[in-house]
């Protein structure tokens, strides 16, 4: 297969599935990934605060959906999964000379949030394949998957069009440009976990800014506590290889890191119905992002927010988010 043979249209339309989960929704899963993200809502992992609430057992950031059913460390799926490749169109691409990967969006709908003890499946359908595009990183692919996430019920407690990009990088010639951090806002991030009424909310309002340092360290304890073991996210000359001046957080830890940012401001009541964004410059080791955000809109009882984060480069990625408020 070459890229003047690659039939694109074949690729897509096949829905694919079910891929299970190794493990039920776990309590230390959940602390993981919190500790990674540094989420403290007390939604979460809190007991007197969940006890307060009648909850009984941990619920898990739905920024974790996708992570449920990812691949374990071997790339093998939990038993039970479908034989069935799902990622077939970028092996197809691949061995068309397009060997790179990464993740740029997300658009997801959170139904509902999972709870300790159940267990997660999922099923995917590439719904579009565009012509060879030209990139910074280089001449490939962006593809788009529909992905539905599923309890063991059956019942749908998320959906996503997640888009990647399957790429021929460009040859490095150059070292890396130096990039200057953006400069962390002014005194410490000190969530206080207050529930925001959406009476109090209109439309402009800006949320406070979180500066967010990139370390080697956050990006891998990311990609291990969102089970994404692709090795451009801890692997330094498999990430130049793709384009890359050095490892670079994956799409799950800057979902991660969004949720945190917003129910930081909005509170443990808050629940995260809508988010979706773009990735633009990567994060890497030894920069700082700084999130910001501003009210979109506002009705009885939901908010919208426009969010980015900025680092040294630019934009790391700029989306909208949409919130049901817990109003007294």
């Amino acid at each position: 297969m070459t890229k003047d043979t690659i039939d694109l249209e074949q690729l897509t339309g096949k829905r694919l599935g079910p891929y299970k989960s190794f493990n039920p929704v776990s309590r230390v899963q959940i602390w993981q990934w919190c500790r990674a993200m540094g989420d403290h809502n007390p939604l979460y992992l809190d007991e007197a605060y969940q006890e307060s609430k009648g909850i009984e057992g941990a619920i898990a950031p739905p920024a974790m959906m996708q992570m449920w059913t990812m691949r374990d460390v071997t790339m093998t799926y939990a038993p039970g999964s479908t034989d069935a490749a799902p990622y077939q169109v970028f092996d197809d691409l691949k061995a068309a000379g397009f060997p790179a990967n990464v993740a740029v969006s997300y658009d997801i709908q959170f139904h509902r949030y999972l709870s300790e003890g159940e267990q997660a499946h999922h099923y995917t359908t590439v719904v579009s394949i565009t012509p060879l595009k030209k990139t910074a990183l280089g001449a490939g692919h962006f593809v788009t998957e529909r992905v539905e996430y599923l309890t063991e019920d059956e019942e749908l407690f998320a959906e996503a069009l997640i888009t990647y990009f399957q790429y021929q990088p460009t040859a490095q010639t150059e070292k890396t440009q130096a990039f200057e951090p953006p400069q962390p806002p002014a005194g410490k991030w000190q969530p206080d976990f207050k529930d925001l009424d959406t009476r109090s909310l209109e439309p402009g309002q800006t949320l406070p800014e979180l500066a967010i340092p990139i370390t080697h360290k956050l990006i891998v304890s990311g990609a291990v506590a969102s089970q994404d073991f692709i090795d451009v996210h801890h692997n330094a000359p498999q990430a130049v290889a793709a384009a890359m001046p050095d490892i670079f957080m994956n799409i799950l830890t800057t979902c991660g890191l969004a949720g945190r940012y917003l129910s930081d401001w909005a509170g443990p009541r808050a629940r995260l119905e809508r988010l979706s964004f773009k990735l633009l410059a990567p994060n890497t080791p030894g920069d700082t992002m700084v999130m910001q955000g501003s009210v979109s809109s506002v009705d009885a009882q939901h908010v919208g927010v426009d969010f980015a984060g900025r680092n040294g480069r630019g934009f790391h990625l700029t989306g909208k988010a949409v919130l049901q408020l817990g109003n007294s």
